[in-house]
């Protein structure tokens, strides 16, 4: 069975993101220097205990590195390489990867709020946390599309 960090991770993806119709859209996997929009930038700052910090002793010690996050990820989303993501270590303009076709969800309405918070509830969210899950997403959304254009 899945440990308790894995199931959070991909409970996570389907709370926070969704499958486009729109072969354009794409979620990063990695940060650009400047800006820290990534999937797992996202998730560590939400879910802290659940993300390994190689430099934190205490509650991330059986969390999911970035590579074991974005592992979860490619079996729910396709892998491609691209230039409208950031690549890590590598010279602007160079192809990054990311997550195909997906998106962030709209986190404060329709179904999509729906989803998010039905997900987390099950998980054993509790209220206040599920709020600022859903702000933060959008956050991001609002953030990622701005940069995309």
């Amino acid at each position: 069975t899945e440990c308790r960090a894995g199931q959070v991770a991909r409970a996570f993806f389907e709370a926070a993101t969704k499958l486009s119709d729109d072969n354009e859209d794409i979620l990063p996997q990695e940060d650009a220097p400047d800006l820290k929009l990534s999937v797992f930038f996202l998730f560590s700052e939400l879910f802290p205990e659940f993300v390994c910090d190689k430099d934190r002793d205490g509650p991330g010690k059986g969390g999911l590195m970035r590579l074991q996050f974005n592992k979860i990820g490619y079996e729910i989303y396709d892998k491609e390489q691209s230039r409208r993501v950031p690549a890590v270590r590598a010279k602007p303009g160079n192809p990054g990867y990311g997550f195909r076709r997906a998106r962030w969800r709209n986190t404060l309405e329709g179904e999509d709020l729906a989803v998010c918070e039905s997900v987390l509830k099950q998980l054993g969210v509790a209220g206040e946390r599920v709020e600022r899950v859903k702000q933060r997403v959008n956050d991001i959304r609002v953030q990622w599309e701005a940069v995309r254009r």
